[in-house]
């Protein structure tokens, strides 16, 4: 492979080895040997501007290299390259996971893109976890206020009541797994989901909420094998929310009837 990589060299070498031999053993003429000449000369001219060509390239990249590691070794990175856009747990694969775990205040649009997910987890004998605000008044008035909207906090009671609805159906499907939901008394800072937290794959998105009704909300990703420290911190704030979450649903078995998975919701 490495001499295909040198062949215009091997080649003009050879070249100038036989029209070399060619002039001394007197086997041409003059003229052919001067043109024989002029070509090998081309030919190393030509090989000459490809490797000054390929030297300035490899220059460029390594300023470029430079820089970067500069960068990287000057300060953190840039915020921009960090977070991105939140879509609603869209930016995670929930296809093989063991255990899902999320919190969030309505969690209405998250939870609509991720019923086929969640099911096929518990489906799949895994566990999922989920906390979301209270619909007492005074959880809904907070959520109202944070979003700076505080005459209609009626929005976010019409938001919370369809992902009751979905949790009860799911609730009501779980097959082999384990559902459990709690109610938070509180609005969270942060939305946070887990994908496998015990594990060395474990991942945790968290959610920068906007105090802006139906705002755009920055997202970032973070691992257990690359961001150890605040892949921790996150983990544990979401036991924290959840240790203070009241407990309204564990696992309802197939075959319960409807009115008392509903009642569990509902308490």
């Amino acid at each position: 492979m490495r001499i295909w990589r040198h062949l215009d060299l091997y080649l003009t070498t050879l070249f100038a080895v036989v029209v070399g031999t060619m002039g001394v053993l007197n086997l041409a003429s003059t003229g052919v040997i001067a043109g024989a000449t002029l070509t090998t000369l081309g030919m190393l001219s030509t090989a000459t501007l490809t490797g000054r060509l390929q030297m300035r390239r490899l220059n460029a990249t390594t300023v470029e290299l430079t820089a970067l590691t500069r960068e990287g070794l000057a300060g953190p990175p840039s915020a921009d390259r960090l977070l991105t856009t939140s879509r609603a747990g869209l930016e995670s694969d929930l296809r093989a996971a063991g255990e899902i775990a999320i919190i969030g205040v309505t969690l209405s649009r998250t939870l609509r893109n991720q019923l086929i997910e969640l099911r096929a987890c518990l489906h799949r004998g895994g566990v999922v976890r989920i906390a979301l605000i209270d619909p007492a008044d005074a959880t809904i008035a907070e959520a109202a206020r944070r979003s700076t909207i505080p005459d209609t906090p009626e929005i976010f009671a019409h938001r919370l009541r369809p992902s009751l609805d979905l949790l009860r159906e799911l609730a009501l499907s779980a097959g082999p797994g384990r559902l459990e939901m709690r109610l938070v008394g509180f609005v969270p800072a942060v939305g946070l989901l887990m994908i496998d937290p015990d594990e060395a794959h474990g991942q945790v998105r968290v959610d920068i909420y906007s105090h802006r009704f139906a705002a755009p909300e920055p997202t970032m990703a973070l691992l257990a094998d690359r961001d150890p420290v605040w892949y921790r911190h996150f983990r544990q704030e979401f036991e924290q929310i959840w240790s203070a979450g009241r407990p309204v649903l564990t696992s309802v078995a197939a075959g319960t009837d409807p009115d008392d998975a509903s009642a569990a919701i509902a308490a």
